[in-house]
């Protein structure tokens, strides 16, 4: 059952967003998604960062519990978390755009998730040389999830930096 459930939001993720243009950031082969379950809205992140690299970033979904995606050596500590970058919509937005901007190593630096009605939040992890690139999901859908795109494998002992993401956009009909 939860098999055919993954199976059919792959599916219907897949369809949206699909080309380069869906991209803040760098995509690269080394990626995990975040994706929300049905009636559990995406609604926020905060990105962790070891070592000047952003390599922890956990989704909240509105009635559901929160989802990490790590590229970080070792462990995330409370320390780390404490320090981390955080965008979190009150409870009934639901996130239609995503924006970022890339620092001077070329990871991301700021996330900032957007509503069509205006309201913004931002998590900040670094300093951007870059403007925000925004990319919206089309009228009526929404950001479910988020493709995130990091500069090397998980694992080992050096840290992968974040260094791109794709929002995951379903019909919200």
């Amino acid at each position: 059952m939860l098999k055919a459930l993954v199976l059919s939001l792959a599916v219907t993720f897949g369809v949206v967003g699909e080309g380069e243009e869906m991209v803040v950031g760098t995509s690269t082969d080394f990626h995990s998604s975040l994706i929300a379950l049905p009636g559990h809205d995406f609604h926020g992140l905060q990105i962790a960062v070891r070592r000047a690299r952003p390599c922890q970033v956990r989704a909240f979904f509105q009635g559901a519990p929160p989802r990490a995606a790590q590229f970080c050596a070792g462990r995330v500590t409370q320390r780390h978390v404490e320090e981390a970058g955080r965008a979190i919509l009150e409870d009934g937005a639901r996130v239609n755009g995503i924006a970022a901007c890339l620092t001077a190593r070329e990871r991301i630096g700021a996330v900032r998730l957007y509503t069509f009605s205006g309201e913004a939040v931002t998590a900040r992890v670094g300093e951007c040389v870059t403007e925000f690139r925004t990319v919206w999901c089309q009228r009526g859908w929404t950001v479910q999830g988020l493709q995130l795109y990091f500069d090397r494998p998980a694992g080992g002992l050096a840290h992968g930096g974040l260094v791109g993401l794709r929002p995951l956009c379903v019909d919200s009909a």
